[in-house]
């Protein structure tokens, strides 16, 4: 659709309307909504009405769902809209029967989406508790006139897959050669198309080296020499695919010139090929952060801008890759003509991983071809519009430039039905999320569309916990007017089931960690309680048998006291007593003189001596 005639419709600036009547037909949006559509969308009565009255066949048209304006009022709760579009209805019905108005009402009212919805279905499924009063009006404006008007739920799909992006490291192309140091007039004697075993010109050497501050200009010089020397010669890719002209892209600002001199001598002879299907176009979008040579490439040759590579990624999907939102800007304000163009996919994900954070280059892409912005990546679980990557990728400046010239591609999905508020929540995109909420009404049009698999962008807020989903600070998401919180996602769960089931998880995992240390606190204290009473048993066995020991000893010493003494007693009493007579003899033993005396004493004597052993 015609950007001006979008913004109009969208803000409801009926001045703005006039210059487009003639052409309000053959307007469309990605999912082909005509302006009415916008307009039923977005609440702006009266530019519906000025729509109507300028075009009444818009009352009939269907998206690509299958729905109507009236579909899209009664989604969005626009009661005054759905009387209008009645009205009106019923204002041809009666004054052009002839014409094919003829039950336009009932046709109008029982028309069914894809999902078999009718206005009423839609009304009622979107009836929030804040806007109650404003749907039961709604309601009842649709059942007067409609025979069947119970309601269903819509099939729903399997959990979605998630979404990964792979950023690996930069494909590397090849090991940069030995620099041709040659002098000036030596390289122009040189044989200019001769080879090397790489199958190298001179010109790809040239072109190919690195070119710092301080020897930019020799090399220029000696690119311009080459040349000038035989400007009729294609320079073919070599053994790694590269032409001088992609090599030169791909040095990036210190590149620029090489490209300016080399698309000047060469004009249409020039090859432009690179390694993996690229051109030296996507070489520049990829290096050139000043996008001059972006500029010259696409002045040179435009339609470079609609060719992907072996990957299916366009030069516009890297410069999104690689946050361009100046590119975005120029490539924007030229060309319309590609809007809806998509590309035949490989493998996004290795294309994604040969970028290196170009800043400018979407300027001069996105300022030759608006279109740009809806060129699609195909591959099944790939990142499909600039938009979408821009928003995978966090690039809220990117998306802001996307937006202001196109400002209905938000309405695009990717290839697993995913738009854009489902990616930037998927991939925790903060960012994004804070940029969508802040700026655009469209939000409440996301925030409960399905993907194909059923999931809202609130499913997928639990279901990452995107910074504590609804308690995090996305918490405004969540409590958005337009949140429904039980949609059915492919498994029969509402964003409010996966929360408690979400708690549920925390709590028996915090059940489970307090029983194992509980059951753990007990068996300790149960085996140290077995512990101390074997313990305390030791000690008193050790207690008993030193206490028998003891008693033992104090016997021992007793009966050895009593034999000792009984022994030394026998020993130390003398036979027949002492002589008590006054005399030489007195205290002397009587039987002194007695040879068995003697004989005892000695026998008594040597008892005593061996008495120890």
């Amino acid at each position: 659709m015609n950007p001006s005639l979008y913004r109009s419709a969208m803000e409801g600036k009926v001045a703005d309307l006039g210059q487009h009547k003639d052409v309000l037909d053959g307007e469309l949006t990605p999912n082909h909504n005509t302006v009415l559509h916008v307009a039923a969308q977005f609440g702006h009565l009266d530019y519906a009405k000025e729509v109507l009255e300028a075009c009444p066949s818009l009352l009939r048209r269907r998206n690509i769902k299958g729905e109507t304006p009236l579909h899209m009022a009664a989604r969005d709760g626009q009661a005054e809209i759905v009387e209008a579009l009645i009205l009106r209805a019923k204002e041809l019905e009666t004054r052009d029967l002839e014409s094919g108005w003829g039950g336009a009402v009932k046709e109008m009212l029982r028309a069914t989406n894809v999902d078999g919805d009718t206005a009423l279905h839609m009304a009622a499924r979107n009836c929030h508790l804040e806007l109650e009063a404003k749907y039961l009006k709604l309601v009842e404006s649709l059942k007067k006139g409609l025979e069947y008007w119970y309601l269903h739920e819509a099939n729903v799909r399997d959990i979605m897959r998630r979404l990964e992006v792979d950023r690996g490291e930069a494909e590397e192309i090849m090991t940069v050669t030995t620099v041709y140091k040659e002098e000036v007039e030596e390289i122009r004697r040189a044989t200019v198309r001769a080879t090397v075993a790489d199958r190298d010109t001179a010109l790809h050497m040239a072109a190919r080296n690195r070119l710092e501050k301080e020897n930019r200009d020799t090399y220029l010089e000696v690119v311009k020499l080459l040349s000038q020397e035989d400007a009729e010669f294609q320079h073919p890719p070599n053994n790694f695919q590269e032409t001088p002209l992609y090599l030169a892209a791909e040095r990036g600002i210190m590149g620029v010139a090489i490209v300016d001199t080399l698309v000047e001598t060469y004009k249409s002879l020039l090859t432009y090929s690179g390694p993996g299907g690229r051109t030296a176009l996507h070489a520049a979008a990829l290096h050139d952060s000043t996008g001059q040579s972006t500029k010259k490439l696409l002045e040179w040759k435009k339609d470079l801008i609609n060719q992907a590579d072996g990957y299916g990624w366009m030069p516009l999907h890297y410069a999104a890759y690689n946050r361009n939102a100046k590119g975005v800007k120029e490539l924007l304000a030229i060309d319309q003509s590609v809007v809806y163009i998509t590309t035949a996919n490989k493998d996004d994900q290795d294309a994604a991983a040969t970028s290196n954070g170009n800043e400018n280059g979407v300027r001069e892409l996105l300022a030759t071809n608006i279109s740009g912005a809806y060129i699609t990546t195909t591959n099944k679980d790939s990142l499909d519009t600039a938009l979408h990557i821009a928003a995978a990728c966090g690039h809220v400046d990117v998306m802001e430039e996307l937006l202001s010239y196109n400002p209905d591609c938000w309405e695009m999905v990717n290839s697993i039905g995913q738009n854009v508020l489902h990616i930037a929540v998927d991939m925790n995109r903060d960012s994004v999320i804070g940029f969508i909420l802040r700026n655009y009404s469209w939000v409440g049009q996301l925030i409960n569309q399905k993907d194909y698999e059923g999931n809202t962008p609130l499913h997928l807020l639990i279901a990452s916990d995107c910074n504590g989903g609804y308690r995090g600070r996305h918490g405004r998401l969540w409590t958005h007017q337009r949140a429904d919180h039980h949609a059915f996602n492919g498994k029969n769960m509402t964003p409010v089931d996966l929360v408690w089931s979400n708690l549920m998880e925390e709590r028996m995992s915090t059940f489970a960690a307090t029983y194992i240390v509980k059951r753990a606190e007990a068996k300790w204290k149960e085996e140290r309680k077995r512990e101390e009473a074997e313990e305390k048993k030791n000690k008193e066995k050790k207690r008993d048998a030193f206490e028998y020991s003891l008693k033992l000893f104090q016997t021992i010493v007793i009966v050895g006291a009593l034999i000792a003494t009984i022994t030394f007693a026998a020993a130390f009493t003398i036979p027949g007593g002492y002589d008590g007579n006054q005399g030489r003899d007195q205290g002397m033993a009587i039987l002194s003189r007695a040879a068995a005396f003697k004989a005892f004493v000695v026998t008594n004597t040597i008892a005593m001596l061996l008495l120890p052993c």
